[in-house]
């Protein structure tokens, strides 16, 4: 199955030799944690730390605006 694989060129562009989301996943018996993980980022999981990131920005943001007595009503 292996040298098949392998003939079909596919992950000869892959880090690891092969692509999960190709026909590299008939070499795979199973994935122990999320697919995401095997494919790239964890997509959910950096979505959520970019958004709590970015909310904690904004808070931070307006406490200081709120320290300098500088509060813009328009934003």
């Amino acid at each position: 199955m292996i040298l098949a694989y392998v003939r079909t060129r596919e992950g000869a562009d892959k880090a690891g030799g092969y692509g999960i989301q190709g026909m590299g996943a008939l070499l795979v018996e199973r994935i122990d944690g999320t697919y995401d993980n095997v494919v790239g980022l964890p997509l959910r999981l950096t979505l959520g730390l970019i958004e709590k990131v970015l909310k904690t920005a904004e808070r931070e943001d307006d406490e200081e605006d709120v320290e300098d007595g500088d509060l813009d009503l328009l934003d």
